[in-house]
C-alpha cells in the first residue's frame, strides 16, 4: 500500500476514535449507567470503521480450503505462563484462547476468529497453560511416550533451539494445508530461522506475543523539553538516529534528585535505561549479526567483522557511562521486578530515553508525561534502514510435535486461524490497541510503521551456539569490553556447537 494512504488512513482511524471517545465523555455527564455500553459501542463502531477502510485498500484473501468436519475434536495448544516471576508476570499468551467476549478488543477478537474457525471445522481450541520451563519438559516427554496430547506447541525462541535439535518438531515445509509464502505468516522468521532448508519454528499473523518482543526506544518529551532537545522524529525521518546521537543526547541529563551524592535507578535522574539484552539488540539494529546463513541455508559465523567491532565499542561506551546510562540488569537480583523499575523511572520523568519491548508501551498508558516512540538506533548515518529485532527471551512461535497424528487437519486449523487473524487480532492489537489507546501523538505511528517494517532474528542468538550470545548479553552488566579475545577462545567451540545442530537437522524427516 502507498506509505501517504496508509498514513492518511491512520489519520482517519485516529480521528474516529477520538470522535466516539468525545460522544461517549459527553453522556457521561447526564447518565453513568450509559457510560460502559456507549464506550463499548464506540469501539465496535471504531473497529467497524476500521475494518471497511482496512477492505478499500486491501482485498481480502483466505486460504483455499474447503470446510471438513472433524468430529468436535479439541484442538490443543501448549503454552507457557510465568506468572510468579516478577519480571515476566505479564508475558503470557493472549493470541490463543478467550473464553469469551468481555470488550477488551484483543480477547474478542481471539474469541471471535477462534469461533469462526471452530465452526468450520467443528474442532474446540483449548489451550493448556503451564509453568515456564515445563514446556519443553513435558512436550518432550510426551514425544518419548508418543502420546499425541499436543497439537501445536509455543515455545519461547530461546527455548525452542535444544527441544529442535532433540527431534522433537516437524518440518513446517512439509505440513500440507501450510501455504509459507502468504501473506499471514512472518517472512522474517521463514528467512532467519531455518536450517539447511528445515523450518521447526514459525511466527505469524496467530500470534502477537511475538510482536510484544520486537524492540524499540522510547522518550519522555518533558525532559526533551526541559533540556531544550532536538525532536528525536525529525533525527530519524533524516535518517541519523544513530548509537551516537543517542550518547549525545543522553549526557547532561543525569542528576542526584536526592542529594545523596550517589546516583542510584530508584532515587536519580539519568539519560537512558539499558537492559543486558540491548547488547545484541544494538549489534543487530547496526547492522550485524552473530550468526547468519550461506546460500545453502547452513548457518555461518558472522561475528568479528570490523564494522561488528565498531557497532561493539559504541556499545561498550553506553554501557559504561554509569554518569549517564543505568543498565538495569545490573540491579536484577531475582527479587527486584526491574521492569516495573523501568516504568516507574520513565513514568516518574527520570529517564530521557529508555531501550524496551513493545509491551512495555502499554504499561505507559497511565503515564501522565508525555512520550513518544523511535526504532532502535543505526550505527551510523549511511547505514539504509533502520532494523527491529525479535527478542527472543519474549518471543515466542509455534512448533509442531512429531507425535501429531493428523497433518491434515493441524495444517487446515493453522492456516485458517492464522489468516483470520490478520484481518482480526492483528487490526486489534496494532490500529485499536497500540495505535489508538497507548500511541501518543501522530509521529509515534508513523515511528511504528518504520519499526515493524525491517525486522530481524539473530540465529546465533537464538542457538546461543556454545554459549557465546548469553555470554556476550552479560558483557555489558559485568563491564566487559574484550569482546575481540572472548570471540578468539569461543570461535572454535561456536563451530563445534553449528556442526552438532546442522547434523541433527540432517537426521530430521
Amino acid at each position: 500500500m502507498n506509505p501517504a494512504i496508509k498514513r492518511f488512513l491512520r489519520l482517519l482511524i485516529a480521528v474516529l476514535v477520538a470522535l466516539a471517545l468525545v460522544s461517549c465523555q459527553t453522556e457521561n455527564k447526564t447518565d453513568d449507567t450509559k457510560d460502559t455500553k456507549n464506550t463499548n459501542a464506540a469501539v465496535n463502531s471504531t473497529e467497524e470503521n476500521m475494518q471497511k477502510q482496512k477492505e478499500t485498500t486491501e482485498a481480502r484473501i483466505y486460504p483455499d480450503l474447503e470446510a471438513v468436519d472433524f468430529g468436535s475434536y479439541e484442538f490443543s495448544f501448549l503454552t507457557r505462563t510465568a506468572s510468579t516471576n516478577p519480571n515476566w508476570a505479564e508475558w503470557d499468551h493472549r493470541d490463543i484462547f478467550a473464553e469469551a467476549e468481555n470488550g477488551d478488543v484483543i480477547n474478542d477478537a481471539v474469541f471471535r476468529r477462534n469461533r469462526k474457525i471452530e465452526e468450520k471445522y467443528n474442532v474446540t481450541i483449548k489451550e493448556i497453560v503451564v509453568a515456564d520451563p515445563n514446556v519443553e519438559s513435558l512436550l518432550t516427554k510426551s514425544v518419548k511416550a508418543g502420546d499425541d496430547i499436543y497439537d501445536v506447541v509455543c515455545p519461547h525462541l530461546t527455548q525452542f533451539a535444544p527441544v529442535a535439535q532433540g527431534g522433537n518438531y516437524l518440518n513446517f515445509f512439509t505440513v500440507p494445508n501450510l501455504d509459507l509464502s502468504r501473506p499471514w505468516w512472518d517472512q522474517g522468521t521463514i528467512r532467519d530461522l531455518s536450517v539447511i532448508n528445515k523450518l521447526l519454528i514459525l511466527q505469524g499473523d496467530l500470534l502477537i506475543l511475538d510482536n510484544d518482543a520486537m524492540e524499540a526506544m522510547i522518550f519522555n518529551k518533558t525532559i526533551l523539553k526541559e533540556h531544550e532537545l532536538e525532536n528525536p522524529y525529525e533525527i530519524v525521518m533524516r535518517g541519523e538516529w544513530t548509537f551516537d546521537k543517542l550518547m549525545e543526547m543522553s549526557k547532561g541529563i543525569a542528576k542526584d534528585l536526592n542529594g545523596d551524592g550517589a546516583m542510584y535507578f530508584k532515587d536519580d535522574l539519568f539519560g537512558c535505561i539499558l537492559q543486558s539484552d540491548t547488547s545484541i539488540s544494538f549489534y543487530v539494529s547496526g547492522g550485524e549479526k552473530i550468526c547468519s546463513k550461506d546460500k545453502n541455508d547452513y548457518p555461518i559465523i558472522t561475528f568479528g567483522t570490523e564494522k561488528g567491532y565498531r557497532i561493539l565499542d559504541k556499545l561498550s561506551e553506553l554501557m559504561l557511562d554509569e554518569d549517564n546510562i543505568v543498565q538495569l540488569h545490573r540491579y536484577n537480583d531475582g527479587k527486584t521486578a526491574i521492569y516495573d523499575e523501568q516504568v516507574k523511572m520513565f513514568s516518574e520523568n527520570r529517564a530521557l530515553f529508555s531501550w524496551i519491548r513493545m509491551r512495555i508501551v502499554e504499561r505507559l498508558r497511565g503515564m501522565e508525561p508525555d512520550f513518544g516512540i523511535i526504532p532502535l538506533p543505526k550505527l551510523d548515518k549511511a547505514q539504509e534502514k533502520y532494523i527491529t529485532h525479535n527478542n527472543p527471551h519474549a518471543g515466542v512461535g509455534i512448533s509442531i510435535p512429531v507425535t501429531a497424528s493428523n497433518l491434515e487437519r493441524t495444517g487446515m486449523v493453522l492456516e485458517d486461524l492464522c489468516a483470520e487473524s490478520r484481518y482480526t487480532l492483528q487490526p486489534a492489537y496494532y490500529e485499536i490497541n497500540l495505535q489508538g489507546k497507548f500511541m501518543r501523538d501522530d509521529e509515534s505511528r508513523e515511528m511504528l510503521d518504520i519499526i515493524l517494517s525491517n525486522t530481524a532474528h539473530d540465529i546465533g542468538y537464538v542457538y546461543n551456539f556454545a554459549g557465546f550470545a548469553i555470554t556476550i548479553l552479560h558483557y555489558g552488566r559485568d563491564k566487559k569490553t574484550g569482546y575481540a579475545s572472548y570471540f578468539e577462545t569461543y570461535e572454535t567451540k561456536m563451530q563445534a556447537a553449528i556442526d552438532k545442530t546442522i547434523e541433527a537437522y540432517q537426521k530430521l524427516d
